[in-house]
């Protein structure tokens, strides 16, 4: 269970101090970070607009209709939920009357090629069990992976996931010093592959473990051993998922938002922010209006908005997280045994990575990842009907509106081939749907829809011990009164980071208007 501490540091004020001097306060995109400021800013007291460029609020966390059904765009579980309760007891309002989420079990359906199948429960106890049945002698050295991996989270979520961060200097701050002995267990210099395989003889153990490095976008045999805080995350906190869908967090968020005050512009970006004596003075929306603020929140991808809204010329990161191939595939409903959410393991995972670092397209014999939300509510389909959110890794090879990426799109022309590449992939497990529609998107769709660096899902990657000391932080250092939130900034991505980048900046913006 969640500590007191995992709750309370995600809101230093009590809600509706209307003590502080009311600011203006403009944030670009209606992601889980920018509706995350938004509310706990308007509950403040502090005039919130935000500003998305596209229909609906959300940004990767959104929903696409195909053939009578409702199909995810990017999230399709939420884990840490006191996150989320931590969010809404921030505005004076609880989050069972905004959301309701539903324990996923299992929580993922693991298979090989060799026809082995693994369920993996929601309850932490049953899945030691299963572990053992199906791998004997295993249940013992996966209860201690998991007991390093919760000791590292306890040493580490204090400083590298609930506060605002301040990089290497962290580390040598008075009250992180008694972090320093402990630092060995996080073995950060250990790559999260050699780490699971110290842990498990079995090979099939140590790949399922390491699937846990893309929830990130990084590589298990790059990516620190410390990651391992990841599967400590989703086993310990258990597995969630939204009533009516993913999305269903973003509507939730933002009925909070509308009732605080906040102005929600659709429809409608920005295309400068307007610095004045090093801070941000206004925003240049699309439609050439201009509107001044006392601060600014951006929730785009954080190289975008230094090369694109500010004009500086900074390179975009040298090794960005990864992308993703999808498929939405509207299927026949039939029985084939699979869970709400089922991975199909590559052969050679080493292989697969080395493919998504230097390869132009997915390795077609890749890792497939198959997500049926309605398994959790079937009104999410059409009658006698699946929907099916496919997913592939890929190289974050995008080319958008960014100006980063090649000059040519290696996916133009490609992507009903990749596709039937990952059909072909599960046609080898006896899992190839029938398609009654099919809709596909690209590292090309990423960067184009959500305005990020080459379609990579979470900016830079986290493949070097350093990566976490140089994510950007919630404040700027170029301009002192913009501030960044999002799966690109400190802390990262997914649900529960995001929404957490959003309070630690709202947070800040609060206490400096004290």
């Amino acid at each position: 269970m969640p500590s007191a501490a995992d709750i309370t540091c995600l809101s230093s004020s009590m809600p509706n101090d209307r003590e502080n001097r009311m600011q203006r306060i403009g944030i670009i995109g209606g992601g889980i970070g920018g509706l995350v400021a938004a509310v706990r800013l308007a509950a403040a007291g502090h005039r919130v607009d935000l500003f998305e460029q596209g229909e609906r609020l959300g940004g990767k966390l959104n929903r696409v209709l195909l053939d009578g059904g409702v199909f995810e765009t990017g999230p399709t579980l939420v884990t840490m939920p006191f996150v989320l309760d931590g969010v809404f007891a921030a505005t004076g309002a609880r989050r069972e009357d905004y959301i309701t989420l539903k324990r996923v079990d299992p929580a993922c359906q693991y298979r090989w090629s060799d026809g082995a199948l693994l369920d993996l429960p929601f309850d932490h106890d049953a899945l030691i069990d299963a572990i053992e049945q199906f791998s004997p002698g295993q249940g013992a050295a996966a209860r201690a992976y998991l007991e390093h991996a919760r000791t590292v989270y306890e040493l580490t979520k204090d400083i590298f996931i609930f506060s605002a961060f301040d990089g290497a200097r962290e580390l040598i701050k008075p009250r992180n010093l008694p972090l320093l002995p402990s630092l060995p267990k996080l073995r950060p210099f250990s790559t999260l592959h050699a780490h699971n395989a110290s842990y498990f003889a079995d090979r099939r153990l140590v790949q399922l473990f390491d699937r846990f490095a893309t929830y990130n976008g990084s590589s298990p045999f790059r990516a620190p051993a410390t990651l391992m805080v990841i599967p400590w995350v989703e086993i310990g906190f258990g597995a969630w998922y939204p009533e009516g869908g993913m999305h269903s967090i973003a509507d939730g968020l933002e009925r909070r938002a509308r009732e605080l005050g906040v102005m929600i512009n659709l429809g409608c970006g920005v295309r400068k922010i307007v610095v004045l004596n090093g801070r941000a003075s206004a925003l240049e929306l699309s439609s050439g209006e201009r509107r001044e603020y006392d601060h600014v929140v951006s929730n785009a991808d954080v190289w975008v908005t230094r090369h694109q809204l500010l004009g500086m010329p900074v390179k975009p990161p040298s090794d960005p997280s990864c992308s993703g191939l999808v498929l939405h595939i509207s299927a026949d409903r039939v029985e084939r045994g699979l869970a709400q959410h089922t991975i199909l393991f590559s052969d050679d995972y080493a292989a697969e990575f080395n493919a998504i670092r230097y390869g132009a397209h997915p390795d077609p014999h890749a890792t497939v990842y198959i997500s049926r939300s309605c398994a959790a509510d079937q009104s999410l389909a059409a009658d006698g009907r699946e929907n099916w959110f496919v997913l592939v890794n890929a190289p974050a090879n995008g080319v958008g509106a960014t100006g980063s990426g090649s000059e040519r799109s290696m996916w133009a022309g490609q992507q009903e081939a990749r596709a039937e590449d990952v059909l072909r992939r599960m046609e080898a497990f006896g899992l190839r749907p029938h398609v009654h529609a099919m809709g596909i998107r690209t590292p090309d769709t990423m960067a184009q829809q959500w305005s990020t660096d080459r379609g990579s899902l979470y900016g830079a990657s986290s493949n070097t011990p350093w990566s976490a000391f140089l994510r950007p932080r919630q404040r700027s250092r170029e301009v002192a009164n913009l501030w960044y939130v999002g799966g690109s900034a400190h802390p990262g991505g997914g649900i529960p980071l995001v929404a957490t980048s959003g309070m630690i900046a709202a947070e800040s913006i609060i206490t400096t208007t004290s």
